[in-house]
């Protein structure tokens, strides 16, 4: 599947369209400078080392304090930039987005640098996925702006989570995998960058579903796709680097990742089942709207289409979120596809 060669009146629209996000966007930045320029505290790595993510079984921490997520990647990556073992520190999640947190920290004392980055690249990942899924610009447009004007969105850019920068992957991947097939370093790059940004359930389903979808609707290439997981797992291991350092060597990243999926089996699973629904269609007002647009979509699209993929993820993954404890930042990994469902039928109904 490729791009057809666009006319002057495309250009001219994708300029437009583009200068208007960039300018949205730089307006998101300034409006929420206060957070996203925020300077590393001098007392945070203090305060990490006496709160709940430190494992204390000798009682020995007798000021024991709570402090927020965003407080503990912080401080983990920046643990991390001056060379501790990542295993010893918030060993449940892969590395790498807290070793920019901590290199942004160590070196421009503005640890949410990254997150900036990581908004501008989903921002515009939308928008490319709209062009190259509907074939209408303006349908990429509109879930842009849109996606922008999210809470959750703003959420994730402004606290040092991992949620974005796993998503901006996988969104990437998935552009490069549906359009731009025969790019396989970028395409096993971009989907270890994806599982060594968070604990990588998340994008074991995605990789799952576009497999299936794949197998089904297109031609595969076995051995490709061997190459780009063969990239992946490279990738992957690399953000490890620190511990096969530390351990000689010996260092067993199968039985390390074994370890990270007893912990979130044990601690990360739902003890009410739903929680997450009643979540996702109490919250922002736009969420269970968007959501049925895209299962009315979905029901009207061919499996044929790439569209059918692109409505098909979210409810998917809405579905499995069900099964472990949610928080509203795990949906920043559906809103984008809910999004570009909107803009289709926005940009349908206006066509009539």
């Amino acid at each position: 599947m490729n791009l057809q060669k666009p006319n002057s009146p495309k250009i001219k629209n994708n300029f437009i369209y583009l200068s208007v996000l960039i300018f949205a966007f730089l307006t998101f930045v300034f409006i929420n400078r206060q957070s996203l320029f925020i300077k590393f505290g001098p007392n945070l790595i203090n305060n990490y080392l006496r709160s709940q993510d430190i494992l204390d079984t000798e009682n020995k921490i007798k000021d024991r304090i709570l402090i927020s997520d965003s407080d503990i990647y912080i401080a983990s990556g920046y643990m991390y930039a001056n060379g501790i073992d990542p295993r010893k520190y918030n060993f449940q999640h892969p590395p790498f987005i807290k070793y920019l947190f901590g290199l942004s920290s160590k070196y421009f004392n503005l640890p949410l640098l990254p997150n900036i980055f990581f908004a501008g690249f989903l921002i515009l990942g939308v928008y490319l996925l709209g062009i190259n899924v509907f074939k209408n610009p303006t349908i990429g447009f509109l879930a842009s702006i849109l996606l922008m004007f999210d809470p959750v969105f703003k959420e994730v850019t402004i606290y040092a989570l991992l949620d974005l920068g796993q998503i901006v992957f996988i969104l990437w991947f998935l552009i490069i995998s549906l359009f731009y097939p025969k790019h396989y370093l970028i395409e096993g790059i971009l989907l270890g960058l994806a599982l060594a940004s968070k604990f990588w359930t998340p994008v074991l389903i995605f990789l799952g579903i576009l497999y299936i979808y794949k197998l089904l609707v297109m031609k595969i290439n076995i051995k490709n796709e061997l190459i780009i997981l063969f990239i992946a797992f490279l990738t992957f291991c690399l953000t490890y680097v620190v511990s096969f350092i530390k351990s000689d060597g010996l260092f067993n990243i199968f039985f390390w990742q074994a370890k990270l999926l007893k912990f979130m089996l044990e601690h990360n699973v739902a003890t009410k089942w739903g929680s997450t629904l009643k979540m996702f269609f109490g919250g922002y007002l736009l969420w269970p709207i968007i959501f049925f647009v895209n299962l009315y979509l979905l029901f009207k699209t061919k499996i044929k289409e790439v569209k059918f993929l692109i409505y098909l993820l979210p409810i998917l993954y809405l579905f499995l979120l069900t099964f472990q404890l949610s928080f509203t930042r795990y949906f920043i990994l559906i809103l984008p596809f809910l999004y570009l469902s909107l803009g289709k039928f926005v940009v349908s109904k206006l066509k009539k």
